[in-house]
């Protein structure tokens, strides 16, 4: 029987960590029509429904993902989630992007399902269609059996007959009234019906016409102006045909050809039985001149167009449009004829003979005529000379001069020029043919000279009155060719033969083959006893003999040679190009082929022999397909071929014609209980747009898990088809089916029993054609599958721990699960046959029963855990069990579904659970090292300890923890490891492994900060073996702190101590160490306050950071002071007290009371600004006091009002400004009003101005 692969898009999972999440989904789709009634096929165009089930089986899931992807040609509406039960959550982020609907399931607990049903319309092309759906658990979800996790069913898509007319009427003027005059409008309407039972889309529609008089009387000419929709019946509704562009030209074409004035192309949905009325307006301009006068006449029409076979005309009915008469035509008459003067016509002339001819060209008038005349030679592979041209005679209004007459080698021609009415030209011609050099391979016969003479009318406003005397042909006797020479002679010939598929195979209708490739064998031979022949070799289609298939060239190779042939390379090869067999500019498909440019030569008796092998893709036909391969050979180099019959070959292979089978298996029900009857059905049509299907292959593999109860029965439902009988092996049931015709289907009923425990389980139906007889057209119709859930409480189960020694322990744990709504259940039945080499170590015992009962039987030693007649009562969800279990045999213990036995009312299928029992023969001894360095510090100072742990056993050490935690009299500061991660919260090192003598190091950075508390240890505080020497687990080290006798005294003066606002004075900052050893790293903070500018500083010894305020000295011995001096100016008599004082030193100060001093600068009243003015003459405070103002005679004052405004300014102030403005509005002698102003007092020899208030009163 033949198989085919069928692609699951599931992707299994393994997972060595037992504790991940397990379930169990599957997924049913079914087709329905709109009533809910599950169909097997559906009518072109036809709306229809998907019914998709998604179903849990297994534990709760979160996030699952559901698609379905549909035929590209299946058009879709709408989805929506319905119809949740056992608690799942609705089908949410429902999305169709392409061709694939996708959403996602928030939630479904165990037992739990919901539903989405799909709204789409069917494509309006019969045959079959497919769809796939698809559920996936979450990312870190494991799904126990994917194989339910898809599901595939086809339908059949029937046709119907679609009827569409359109009804065409003249409007204004009224139909049967012409136009008046050129340039008139006519009004036309047109009405187009879908007469069809179903609604169908109009692909698109045309204004044609087409003449209704003798081309002779004209052609009009036509523009469309305009269309419109004017309405619609039966809910079809009018498009927008604004867009339609317009169009004018003349009606060139008569009946049965038309020209296209206008064309609608977007797709407009007709519904069943309604209408759309259409109006149109052309205008018909005047025409062009004829040569006879009439009246003329247009047909026009309406055509429409659909992807459909149409029962009604496409064409509307012809509308007849009376026009008025055209112009007439300006006419002459230019003639010309040519005789054969000397020698006689008939008589033979000889090769290289003179001939003269007579040519007399003519205008009869009655208009001159602007034109040429010209005589030409037209013999086949016969050359002439033109030994003279002469004009002999002129008659009329003419001579020889008015015109030249130039020799162009094959012809003579005149120039272009006006020939007046009523004359005649004259002109002798003297011409040789010269000898061929050619040869005849058959009877001796006469050669012909073929000469042409013509005369043409180039006007555009004149026209040929009668153009039968335009042009004449003259014929000359001329010797036959001789006979060839034998050596000039050959007899090319090439035989073709198709020798893969094997005749008879592909000879007949009767006999046809698979579509695919075809290998042939193709010799051409040269039979010539000593002349060699250049060829041209062509493999090709013949033009017009596949109108059914296409072609791709696979392979050509040269297969052998006889005689002295020898293989050529075959250079011009379309290998996997599709070719259609129609000709491209008038040459043949060419498969491949060797040119003249090729320069092959073909030896005189040898052949080749080349094996050729093609691709043939038919299109779909109900009946045999030829294909036909031809194959020629032709010389190429001038010699004769005296057989021209066995030049070429053809190859005729008869292809299968095709079928689309279209399958579609489901349960009866798409939920059952344990140990439930139900049916498996089959539906297998065979589409009405397919052969006669003989001898298909049917195939059904039902899951293991059933019972078949019965024996499957087949009916035939629609159409005339044959049944089978079937053959089943196990749960395979097979059969051939003798005969379906198209539109026919029969329906396959399996009875089988659901198994007595829980789960989704799955049917593969599949129907295959033999590819001898028919050709599948979709093979992914098909194959159809299907899966339902069978429900029942749920196991899982734990090993904990998951990995023990031998002998050691771990428990066994088994929690069940009711179903969906927590009924009371019974008769819950297993067996857990523990893995081989597990035993009970311990009694059976619950862990939480929740009111659940069962027997359970297992004794210490055994290795099954039996449990019978577990009750739920009403109302609970979970119980839980467990047995400690046990094993003096190294290894890893998979206990899952596989384990269980005697299952009833119990689903087992996500029970999986892993134990590791290792044997206890390491040899792990792990040391511990500690040092410090340095091993003696001042306290503030750093020391760093270094812990190195090393495993001097002969096995790996595991999860290994160092307890290092510093005691009281450190601060941790940093810490890096070697390897591991040492956290400081906890104070432990942690290392996953250590193998045999591996050596591993943390290092800790501390301060001391204190002189006890000191000792550091650090000791090994766990590992997964045992550590075969306590002894060195553990080790210290500390620090000795060395004592210090440092006394830092700061002092401070200052110079001069009294001064005026600007002057500058020096403070001096004296440091010295009065202990008995010396001190380091000292640091004085000195900072001016914001009374003083800094000018500059200098020291004795270290350096002052003027921007830190910081003098650092990298030391000071016993006794030893050094100095900083910092000269600064007094800008303000506030904010003048300057403390330095010790800022930091390594050593600790013994004494804390001198590390600090002060000095303060007194300033006189100098510059000294009063903040009050009363200018009442009362001789206090009558104007505006500055102290000493006069010693800086470089000034500037200004004063401000409360809004910001200029009142005073002056330069080189004299202490005179008494509440008088000198700026602003009023410039006078008016005093300001009493209030508070601003001063800005810039002083040229300071840095920064004065600035503040003062109240002015009177």
């Amino acid at each position: 029987m033949q198989k085919i692969a069928i692609c699951l898009f599931i992707l299994c999972f393994s997972f060595l960590n037992v504790k991940a999440q397990t379930t169990d989904l599957s997924i049913v789709v079914e087709a329905q029509n709109n009533s809910g009634t599950t169909v097997s096929n559906v009518n072109i165009y036809q709306d229809f429904l998907y019914l998709v089930t998604i179903l849990n089986s297994g534990n709760e899931v979160n996030n699952a993902t559901f698609s379905q992807t549909l035929s590209t040609n299946v058009s879709y509406f709408v989805s929506m989630s319905q119809n949740p039960n056992g608690g799942s959550s609705a089908v949410t982020n429902l999305v169709f992007t392409g061709n694939t609907l996708t959403g996602t399931i928030a939630n479904m607990p165990s037992n739990s399902s919901v539903e989405v049903l799909v709204t789409v319309r069917a494509p309006i092309t019969p045959g079959g269609i497919a769809t796939n759906v698809t559920v996936f658990p979450p990312n870190g979800t494991t799904d126990n059996n994917s194989s339910n996790n898809q599901s595939i069913i086809s339908i059949d898509v029937n046709d119907l007959p679609i009827d569409f007319s359109v009804v065409y009427s003249q409007i204004t003027p009224a139909q049967g009234t012409g136009i008046s005059n050129w340039d008139d409008t006519v009004t036309y309407q047109f009405t187009i019906t879908n007469n069809s039972s179903i609604g169908f889309p109009l692909s698109s529609f045309s204004g044609r016409m087409q003449l209704a008089n003798a081309i002779n009387f004209g052609i009009p000419n036509v523009q469309f102006q305009s269309i419109s929709c004017l309405s619609g019946t039966n809910g079809t509704l009018c498009p927008d045909a604004s867009g339609v562009p317009q169009n004018s030209g003349p009606v060139l074409t008569a009946s049965p050809q038309f020209t296209t004035f206008f064309s609608y192309n977007n797709p407009i949905q007709f519904n069943a039985n309604s209408s759309l009325s259409f109006e149109i307006v052309y205008k018909y301009l005047e025409p062009a001149c004829s040569l006879e006068i009439d009246a003329l006449a247009v047909d026009s029409f309406i055509r429409i167009e659909i992807d459909h076979a149409n029962e009604s005309s496409n064409n509307s009915n012809l509308v007849f449009t009376q026009l008025i008469d055209p112009s007439v035509c300006d006419t002459t008459d230019l003639c010309i004829e040519t005789t054969q003067i000397t020698p006689l016509p008939t008589d033979m002339v000889s090769w290289d003979e003179e001939i003269t001819f007579e040519t007399i060209a003519c205008n009869n008038g009655p208009l001159d005529g602007y034109g040429r005349f010209f005589l030409q030679n037209l013999s086949v592979n016969i050359d002439w000379e033109i030994v003279s041209i002469t004009c002999d005679a002129t008659t009329g209004n003419i001579t020889c001069n008015d015109f030249t007459l130039t020799d162009q080698g094959v012809f003579w021609s005149t120039n272009e020029f006006i020939i007046p009415a009523n004359v005649t030209i004259t002109v002798t011609t003297v011409v040789k043919f010269i000898d061929p050099d050619d040869c005849s391979t058959g009877t001796i016969i006469n050669s012909d000279g073929h000469v042409r003479s013509g005369v043409n009318l180039l006007e555009t406003t004149i026209l040929e009155s009668n153009v039968v005397n335009n042009a004449e042909s003259d014929f000359v006797i001329l010797p036959p060719l001789p006979l060839c020479d034998p050596e000039e002679i050959v007899d090319l010939q090439v035989t073709k033969v198709q020798i893969d598929p094997v005749f008879p195979l592909g000879s007949d209708a009767a006999n046809t083959v698979g579509w695919g490739n075809v290998t042939y064998e193709i010799t051409v031979t040269n039979p010539n006893a000593t002349t060699n022949a250049l060829v041209e070799i062509e493999d090709y289609m013949p033009n017009g003999a596949n109108t059914q298939t296409t072609a791709a060239l696979v392979s050509v190779n040269c297969a052998s040679t006889t005689g002295t042939a020898t293989c050529p390379t075959v250079i011009n090869a379309n290998i996997g190009i599709v070719l259609d067999g129609i000709p491209d500019a008038g040459m043949e498909d060419i498969f491949w082929s060797i040119n003249p440019q090729d320069n092959y030569s073909l030896p005189a008796q040898s052949s080749i022999t080349f094996q050729v092998i093609v691709n043939w893709e038919p299109e779909c036909s109900s009946s045999a397909i030829e294909a036909t391969n031809g194959v020629r050979i032709t010389s190429v180099d001038n010699l004769a071929d005296n057989a021209l019959g066995n030049n070429q070959a053809s190859v005729v292979t008869y292809f299968a014609p095709c079928v689309d089978l279209v399958v579609q298996t489901y349960p009866e029900f798409t939920q059952v209980v344990v140990n439930q009857d139900f049916n498996w059905i089959i539906d297998i049509t065979n589409s009405n747009t397919s052969s006669n299907a003989i001898n298909i292959d049917f195939q059904d593999i039902i899951g293991s898990e059933f019972i078949l109860n019965g024996t499957p029965t087949c009916t035939v439902t629609n159409g005339n088809a044959s049944c089978t009988t079937f053959t089943t092996t196990g749960n395979t049931i097979t059969g051939v089916i003798p005969n379906m015709d198209a539109a026919s289907t029969i329906q396959i009923t399996i009875p089988v029993t659901a198994p007595s425990f829980g789960g989704a389980f799955t049917n593969n139906a599949q129907a295959i054609p033999n590819e001898s007889d028919n050709q599948e057209l979709t093979l992914e119709t098909n194959i159809s599958i299907s899966n339902i859930q069978v429900i029942a409480p749920t196991v899982v189960k734990l090993f904990t721990p998951t990995q023990i020694i031998v002998g050691q322990q771990s428990v066994l744990e088994f929690t069940v699960t009711n179903l969906a709504g927590n009924p009371a259940q019974n008769n819950i039945d297993f067996t857990d046959n523990l893995p081989t080499g597990l035993t009970i170590a311990g009694p059976i015992n619950w862990v939480q029963s929740n009111g659940c009962t069962a027997t359970f039987t297992g004794n210490n030693g055994d290795t099954s855990v039996i449990v019978n007649n577990l009750m739920f009562p009403n109302g609970i969800e979970t119980c839980t069990f467990a047995v400690p279990v046990t094993s003096t045999i190294i290894g890893t213990y998979l206990n899952d579904n596989a384990n269980f036995s005697d299952q009833n009312n119990i689903d087992t299928s996500l029970a999986n659970a892993t134990l590791d029992v290792i044997a206890d023969n390491t040899n792990v001894d792990i040391e511990v090292l500690k040092s410090v360095l340095p091993t003696q510090a001042f306290v503030g100072e750093n020391v760093t300890f270094t812990i190195t742990i090393s495993n001097l056993g002969t096995s790996e050490a595991t999860n290994i923890s160092i307890l290092e935690n510093l005691p009281s009299g450190y601060q941790f500061i940093s810490a890096s490891t070697s390897l591991g991660v040492y956290i400081d919260a906890s104070s432990l090192w942690n290392l996953n492994s250590l193998s045999p003598n591996q050596t591993e190091t943390l290092t800790i950075i501390a301060q001391v900060v204190s002189s006890n508390d000191l000792v550091n240890s650090v000791s090994l505080n766990s590992l997964t073996e045992t550590d075969r020497d306590l002894t060195n687990n553990e080790d210290t080290a500390e620090v000795t702190i060395l004592m210090t006798d440092v006394d830092i005294e700061v002092l401070k003066s200052v110079s001069p101590t009294e001064v005026s606002i600007g002057g500058t004075v020096t403070f001096t900052i004296t440091a010295t160490n009065i202990g008995t050893t010396n001190a380091t790293t000292i640091s004085i903070y000195e900072s001016l306050p914001s009374g003083y500018i800094y000018q500059n500083s200098n020291t004795t010894y270290g350096i002052y950071n003027e921007t830190s305020f910081l003098w650092n000295l990298p030391n000071l011995n016993t006794n030893q002071s050094e100095t900083l001096n910092i000269s600064a100016q007094v800008i303000s008599s506030h904010n003048l007290l300057n403390t330095a004082s010790l800022n930091s030193v390594t050593e600790i100060d013994r004494d804390e009371t001198n590390n600090e001093d002060s000095a303060e600068v007194s300033v006189n009243d100098c510059l000294k600004i009063s903040q009050g003015v009363s200018p009442n003459n009362d001789g206090d405070n009558d104007t505006f006091i500055i102290n000493c103002i006069e010693d800086y005679p470089i000034n500037n004052v200004k004063i401000f009002n409360r809004y910001g405004k200029l009142v005073f300014e002056t330069n080189n102030y004299k202490n005179n400004w008494n509440g008088i403005p000198n700026k602003g509005v009023p410039k006078s002698n008016t005093r300001l009003p009493v209030g508070t102003y601003y001063y800005v007092i810039t002083i040229n020899a300071l840095e920064k101005p004065f600035v503040g208030w003062l109240y002015l009163n009177y």
